[in-house]
C-alpha cells in the first residue's frame, strides 16, 4: 500500500509539473494569451547581446537578430512576426537577420517583414534581399510556393531615428532611442531595451540592458517575462 501511495503521488506531481506555466518539461509551451505583454528569452542567444521576442496584444516583435535568434522560436511566433528592430549595423547585432527573414518566410510569414535600424539599414536590407533573390526562386521551384506567397520573404527597411517612433499598432507602440528602444503597451506599462555600453533609461517601468547595476534584467534574458498578464 506504501509503495503504490508513493508512485502515486510521483505520478500525480508530474502531472502538475507538465500542466504548470512554470513546469520544466521538455514540451512545455508557454501559454499567452491575447492581452498579455510578455518578453521571450532568444535561447540560442548566450552571449551578452540585446535580443528579445516582445509579444503584447497579439503582436510579435523581435529586438535584436544575432546569430541564433530565429532558432530560438518555434514556427507559431516567426510565421506572425511583424517586426524586426536592430540596435545598431555591426556584425554582432545583425548576423541573424538573414536566418530570421528565411527561416520566418517558410514557416508562413504571408507580408513582407519590416527591419527597422539606424541610418544605413536601407543599403543592407537592399544588399540582403538581393543575395537571395535565386535562392528565394529555387526554393520556390523545388519546394513549392510557402503558404505566405513568394512576396513575402523580402524585407522592408525603416530607418529609425532617436525620439521617432518606428513601429505602432493603437495598443503598442515602439520609440528609438539613442541607447535602445521604448516599448508602450496600452498607456501603462513601459519597457526600456538598451544595448551594452549605453546610459540606462531611467523612464521605463522595466529595463533590460548590460549595466551590471540593472534595477531588472541584464542580457542575455534566459526566462520568459510577463510585464502584463
Amino acid at each position: 500500500m506504501r509503495f503504490e501511495f508513493r508512485w502515486l503521488s510521483i505520478c500525480l506531481l508530474a502531472v502538475i509539473a507538465a500542466c504548470s506555466p512554470f513546469g520544466t518539461g521538455a514540451n512545455l509551451e508557454i501559454v499567452i494569451e491575447p492581452d498579455d505583454f510578455v518578453v521571450l528569452p532568444c535561447k540560442r542567444v548566450t552571449e551578452q547581446l540585446p535580443c528579445a521576442l516582445v509579444v503584447a496584444g497579439g503582436k510579435r516583435v523581435l529586438l535584436g537578430a544575432p546569430a541564433g535568434a530565429a532558432a530560438s522560436f518555434g514556427a507559431d511566433h516567426l510565421a506572425q512576426l511583424d517586426a524586426v528592430l536592430l540596435f545598431s549595423l555591426r556584425a554582432t547585432d545583425i548576423e541573424g537577420l538573414d536566418d530570421v527573414r528565411n527561416r520566418s518566410w517558410r514557416v508562413g510569414r504571408d507580408r513582407p517583414l519590416s527591419a527597422i535600424g539606424p541610418v544605413g539599414i536601407e543599403d543592407f536590407v537592399t544588399a540582403l534581399n538581393k543575395a537571395y533573390e535565386q535562392a528565394d526562386a529555387l526554393r520556390v521551384v523545388e519546394d513549392g510556393i510557402p503558404p505566405g506567397g513568394y512576396d513575402a520573404a523580402i524585407l522592408s527597411a525603416v530607418t529609425a531615428v532617436s525620439g521617432q517612433i518606428v513601429f505602432d499598432t493603437g495598443d503598442l507602440w515602439i520609440e528609438r532611442r539613442a541607447e535602445g528602444y521604448l516599448v508602450f503597451y496600452k498607456q501603462s506599462v513601459t519597457l526600456a531595451l538598451t544595448k551594452c555600453g549605453s546610459a540606462s533609461a531611467e523612464e521605463a517601468g522595466f529595463l533590460i540592458s548590460c549595466a551590471e547595476d540593472s534595477p531588472d534584467l541584464v542580457w542575455p534574458v534566459s526566462e520568459p517575462v510577463f510585464l502584463q498578464k
